[in-house]
Formats: C-alpha cells, structure tokens, sequence
C-alpha cells in the first residue's frame, strides 16, 4: 500500500477527543483520548488515558520517536503503559513507571515491549521503538495512563484544560498533534457522560451520566422546591423525552440523600431535575451520583445526530456542561455537502466540490439499488465523481451514465454495510453553459432511497453586461440606443482564440424586427485586451455585431468598490426571466476579485457606443434583449444549445402599441375545438392537447388568430411543410423537425410539429414567436392566450 493511500482517521467521539493529524506522508497513528475528565487545581489526580494507535502495520519502524508534553502547571508522578497482546512486538502487558524517582535524561525501558521511555522534564518524555526484527501484520497500540499527576494552581492565562503535545520527526510513523486528556474545575461539580448509545424511532437507553462534585458541598441542597430554586437539571434534546431514571449515589452521598423528578421546561423539552436532600461536608468528602436512564422518541420533531443532554440549572455549585448521550438514527440516507468551489460559466473541464451520502441506519442502502447524481440543465459531467468510503464497509461500483446527455451517473450499491456507512463523492468536474444556473446543485435520487439537492458550485459569468437602456418605438428607424459596456470579470475571460484555433469573436445580438441604423463604436477602455477593430463589423440583416478579438488580456484592473456598486444600482431594471449566471438591476453582471484595500480587480472593459436602432411594427411590446454570446466567451458552444450559450441584457424598452390586429386576444382551451378571437367565438376540427409539459395547438388556427387568411396559409404535403405569410414575415415550419426558417435562418425550438387528425400541431409558443406575437399560459382555466 502506497504512502498516498494510507488516510488518517478523523475520528470525533462524543465523551472522548479523538485526533488524526495530517502531516508528513510517513504519518498514520490515530491519537486518541479514552476520557477526558474534570481534575481540580492544586491536587494529584489522574487524567485521561492516551492511545497512539498505528492504522497500519510497518508504519511504525525500529528507531521512530515520539515526543509527549504536558502544560506547565503540570507535574508527572506516575506513569503506566500497557501493550496489548495484539501488537506485534512482545509485550508484558502493562509496566508502571515511577516518574517523579527518575532523572532528566534516564532511559527507561518497558520490558518486553520494544518502547524505550526517556524522560525529558518534569511533564515531558520522549518514547524510542527499540524493537528488532521485520514486522507482522499486527499493528502496534499503546495506552499511556497518567496514574498520578500533580496539578499546580491554574495560571490566568490558560483555558482550563489539559492538553497532550504529541511531537514527532517528518520520518516517524507516530502522528503529530494536540490531545485533551483533562479539564481543570475550581469547586464546582463536573459531569461526565460514557460512550454514546445508539437510538431508533423505538427509544431506550442512554449513556450513563456521572455527576461529581468537586469540593465538599459544592451542590447546595435545594429542599422541596428543586425545580424552582436552586436547580440542577438535566435538559434533553427536542423531540427526546426521560422516561425511566435510576439514580446510584456514592462517595460522599447515600441512598436517599438525592431524589428526582421529570418535567418540562417553557420550551417544552424534557427535564430531569435533581432533589439535593443532602450536602456532602469534609467528613463525608464530595458525592457523587451515576444516572441511568431511558428516553422516548418524537419522531417529528427528532433530528438524526447526536442527542445532547444539557448540565444547567441555578444552583450554586452547577457547572454547566453539553453532554452527548446518544447518537439517533433513522432509515433512509442524508445528503450533505462538505465543499463547494468557483467555476466560471462558459468554461469546460471545472472542478465542482465535494459531498457525501450517509446511511441513516447500516444497511439503509441496500445491496442492488442504486444512486443517481444529477446537474441541472447548462451543466453537463466532464469528469465522473469519484467515490471514497469514509466510515462502514457498504461497497459502490460506478459510475455510469444514464442517458446520451451527460447529466446524470449511476452508482449500484454491490455490497450492503453491516456498519453505518458513509460515501464522500469528489474529484468531479463540470462543463459549464454560458448562461449556466448561478450554482450547481447535484439532484441526488435513485432507487436506493438517497434523496437530496447538495450544491457544489458557485458560478461566476466571464463577463459584466451593462446597458443605459433607452425607449423606443415600433417602426422609427435611427433610434439612439444607450451605451453598452463589457467588463470582465477576470483578466482572460474574453479569449482571443476558440479551441481550434480560429480567432474568437463577441457577438451582439438584437431580436427579430431590430436592427442597427450604423455599425456602433466599439473601443476597450480600461486593460489591456485587443480588438480586431479593422474586422468589426454587422452580419444577418445588421442585427448582429461581430467583434473579434486580436489578444486577451494579461493585467488586472482595480476599481473601488462603491464605484462598481453605484454603477449596478443605477442601471435599469431588466426583466426577471433575463437571468444570467449572476444578475443586477439592468445588466448581466459577475464580480470582480476583491482586496483588502476596498478595491476589487476585474479585467479589460469594453464600450459599444453609437448605438442606433431601426424597430419594425412586428416588435411587440417590452423589452428589447440584446443577446451576447460568441467564441471569445464560451468554450462549450459545441456542447451546449444556442439558447444556452447567450447572455441576455434588456438594451431598450419598446414602448408603443402593436397594431391593432396584433393586440386582439385569441383563447384556445385545451380538450376543446371552441376558441376565441375578441369575442367571437369560433370551431377548429381538432382539439389542443397537453404532451411532455407542452400545450400543442393546430398551426393553422393560430394563425388565423393572428389575422392571416387562408392565402397565407400554405401547406405542402410532399414535403410536410407549413408556409406561413404574415406581412413582412415568411415562416416554415417543417413536421418532425426541432427547427423552423424565419426569413430563410433557421431558428432551433425543442419539439417538433406533427400531424394530429390531419392538422400540423405544435407547441403555441414556437407560432406565436415566429409571428412576433405575444403568448400566455393561463393554468386554472388551461387556456392559451394569444395577443
């Protein structure tokens, strides 16, 4: 097994600390704390028991050290080391080391078990592997106890606990790192809880809970008032309710010195208080009781984790401590997402953060069944998860992709856990659409019962889109147009190649019935990105500008930051379906890399200038979208559709009426030949139907609803083609194809017309877009309204 391969457990228990340290490749012991308890200053206690734990056999080598130190305000008297019988060197169990009769320097060695101790300072030692020979494959443990330690009074500085320096070479196969072995008290009373029992829906028990005092007479006795005056009171989790309680007094209480009652608080959780009937005096020394108990569960309310109990109330001598007593589990598997990175929209081969799936319960995914991962649309797989055990012994095989669209993968459980298993998934990448969703978020499903939307990814578009949007009216040529700038968001976001090498361009482009009067003027005002300006120039019935660029840029530009801020919150308000992978009022815009000295970077900017706009009467009302897209800022264009591919920035609002024959509302309702035009009622000879989420209606229809006639409305069968004439527009709409030709472009829709009862059907709002017209969906009355 190679050292890349060897993972350092991060274990975290609840009534113990628990450490794995990262560090050199050489590194793989767990280190670990058996109990952490509450010592008092100035007094010889014991603290808590210190396992070094080798992961792996042969980590640990002839002539590995490891360093041990404990505060200063600790003294070492008594050592004692215990070897299991599992290790691999010999081993004489246990061996105790009077510490304190030893001095700065002696070696020590512990008998038979190959570990040789060198003390270094009154709360410091050093342990050596002496042992000879090759290993087996048993791995090496050892527990330290700290019998007897002395304890000075507390220096102001320090926190209160008692943490293990453990310290070794880059080359040891010992851990490096920090360990609580105990927390200090001054009076008071401490409570501990045991390991963490395990809890379904049905209850039971919980880990015992050992309260101490420590001193004499810490806890006051609280009479027949204890749940009002001078409390001490256990408080569970919501949704978990005490139900039985034994309570084993000793040390300095008896039977009968302490009581109990189960109650609630005013936040309605459950209660155990405890009836102090008695205080402990220096005669009878500190008391101590160990509760038992078992709990109910509300599984409405009940969260899966840990259950908590809560060591409070107003007596004197509480010190309120959080106590977890369970660990609660429910059927099915959660999904949680541990890391989440910054990609950048339009940009392919993005690495995307990392998530887990974790059984509820073991065996919760069943051996057979299978989980799916998801993206959602503008995002597609480029490279596969990797999925990583990180607790249990269920087993996945996978992935493999579901469908031809690199969206979702499959993984299939091959081996069910006997123990609660947890899988990480991780090292995935994404291709990302220009007009990506502003975060990816992976839908977790499949037959295994994971359910859950985890998101991984932030988006970042490559460009700010702003505009001075401007009004303007159906059929005026030469309108002026407001000014249009093009920031972006990190230097290089607009390329001066495209992947085959070809030189890159930006695209504006106006919707149908708009056009450009004049090629604009285009000029980069701030960085240092190049345009190709000698090639500038209009294409497609002047509707789109063509921009190529000559270099990208290689510097960062700083900018205030309240400067970008008052640029966006004084730009118009665009519409809120024209979204982009970041959005402000009237603009597509992202945000630059910011710096400690209230300046943020961004790259070059560009302004298109002179804009001059020529409107038809087909424009209909609202606003005029300028749709920015192109090479230079997308490097998935072959991967992802057109419509995936633009940015969309709302250039002008067209403010005059459409003609009037434009404006009169036609109804279609679905499961009826009856529809309207105003208010005359009229009959098809076939109804519009609802399929694949689309409402299908009869092509010639719409378009008698839209006021072409008859004329206008060509049909050829041998090439199952409609040919719709509606003024300055020619239309083709062709059956069982995902495209149509306005004006000879082909314009691609995502479902294509076909043949019902002798009528080409399509979805209305393909019709009503290629005519120019206005379309809404009315669901309580399942209509379709046509202006």
């Amino acid at each position: 097994m190679t050292a890349m391969l060897r993972k350092i457990l991060v274990l975290i228990c609840v009534s113990c600390f628990l450490l794995t340290v990262a560090g050199p490749a050489a590194a793989y012991t767990t280190v670990k704390a058996q109990e952490t308890p509450t010592v008092s200053a100035d007094s010889t206690v014991a603290l808590g028991t210190l396992l070094l734990k080798e992961e792996y056999a042969n980590s640990i080598k002839k002539g590995d050290w490891v360093t041990i130190s404990l505060p200063s305000f600790v003294e070492l008297q008594q050592l004692r080391f215990y070897f299991p019988g599992g290790s691999y060197w010999p081993s004489t169990d246990e061996y105790t080391v009077p510490y304190a009769v030893y001095s700065v320097g002696d070696e020590i060695s512990l008998g038979g078990s190959g570990v040789a101790l060198q003390k270094e300072g009154l709360n410091t030692f050093s342990l050596k592997v002496s042992a000879g020979g090759a290993p087996t494959s048993k791995t090496f443990r050892c527990y330290i106890y700290f019998d007897q330690v002395y304890i000075k009074a507390l220096p102001p500085e320090e926190s209160g606990k008692i943490d293990v320096t453990i310290d070794a070479p880059p080359s040891s196969g010992f851990s490096s790192g920090t360990v609580t072995v105990a927390n200090v008290s001054i009076g008071g009373s401490t409570a501990t809880a045991a390991s963490p029992e395990s809890l379904t829906d049905l209850g039971g028990e919980v880990a015992n809970i050992t309260l101490k005092e420590n001193v004499p007479g810490a806890l006051k006795m609280n009479g027949t008032d204890f749940r009002k005056q001078d409390t001490v009171k256990f408080v569970l989790s919501p949704g978990f309710t005490w139900q039985t309680v034994v309570l084993l007094p000793s040390w300095g209480w008896q039977s009968g010195d302490i009581d109990y009652a189960i109650g609630e608080d005013a936040s309605g959780r459950s209660v155990l208080y405890l009836q102090i009937k008695k205080e402990t005096t220096k005669d009878t020394g500190v008391g101590r009781v160990v509760i038992s108990g078992t709990v109910s569960v509300d599984e409405s309310i009940a969260r899966p984790g840990n259950v908590q109990v809560s060591y409070e109330g107003n007596n004197p001598g509480v010190d309120p401590a959080l106590l977890t007593v369970a660990e609660y589990s429910t059927a099915g598997a959660a999904v949680n997402g541990k890391t989440a990175t910054d990609v950048v929209a339009g940009h392919s081969n993005q690495r995307v953060g990392e998530f887990t799936v974790t059984e509820g319960m073991a065996g919760d995914l069943a051996r057979g069944r299978t989980i799916t991962l998801t993206l959602p649309e503008g995002v597609k797989w480029n490279t596969y998860p990797t999925v990583k055990r990180e607790a249990g012994n269920g087993e996945l095989s996978g992935p493999i992709p579901v469908g031809g669209d690199r969206q979702t993968v499959k993984f299939t459980v091959i081996r069910s856990g006997t123990e609660k298993t947890a899988f990480c998934f991780k090292y995935a990448t994404v291709d990302l659409a220009l007009d990506a969703p502003e975060q990816v978020d992976i839908t977790v499903g499949g037959s295994a019962g994971a359910r859950g939307n985890v998101t991984v990814a932030h988006v970042q578009p490559p460009v700010a889109v702003v505009a001075e949007k401007t009004t303007v009216r159906i059929g005026v040529p030469n309108q002026p147009g407001g000014k249009l700038t093009i920031t972006e968001n990190m230097p290089g976001a607009v390329r001066a190649r495209d992947a085959s090498g070809a030189t890159a361009f930006l695209r504006l482009e106006l919707p149908e019935g708009v056009t450009f009067a004049q090629k604009p003027v285009v000029e980069v005002s701030t960085g240092d990105l190049v345009l190709d300006k000698t090639n500038i120039r209009l294409e497609q019935g002047d509707r789109v500008l063509v921009i190529p660029v000559k270099t990208s840029s290689v510097s960062p530009v700083s900018k205030p930051i309240e400067e970008s801020a008052a640029q966006s919150e004084g730009s118009p308000t665009g519409e809120a379906e024209e979204k982009s992978a970041s959005s402000t009022e009237g603009g597509v815009t992202g945000s630059g890399t910011e710096t400690s000295s209230g300046t943020e970077t961004q790259g070059s900017t560009i302004t298109v200038s002179g804009i001059v706009l020529t409107v038809d009467r087909t424009v209909p009302e609202g606003a005029v979208n300028l749709k920015v897209s192109g090479s230079a800022l997308s490097e998935t264009e072959r991967i992802f559709s057109g419509t995936l591919n633009e940015l969309k920035v709302p250039l002008a609002t067209c403010g005059t009426p459409a003609p009037d024959q434009i404006r009169v509302a036609a109804v279609f309702t679905i499961g009826s030949k009856k529809y309207r035009i105003g208010s005359e009622e009229k009959e098809m000879d076939v109804e519009p139907y609802v399929k694949n989420g689309r409402t299908y209606a009869p092509v010639r229809y719409l378009a008698l609803a839209a006021g072409l006639n008859d004329e206008n409305i060509l049909w050829d069968g041998a090439n199952q083609t409609v040919t719709l004439l509606g003024g300055k527009r020619v239309v083709h709409f062709r059956v069982g194809q995902k495209s149509y030709l306005l004006q000879g472009v082909p314009i691609s829709i995502d479902a294509a017309p076909e043949i019902v009862n002798g009528r080409t059907m399509l979805p209305y709002r393909f019709v009503a877009q290629a005519l120019g017209l206005q379309a809404e969906w009315n669901a309580s009355a399942r209509q379709v309204i046509i202006r």
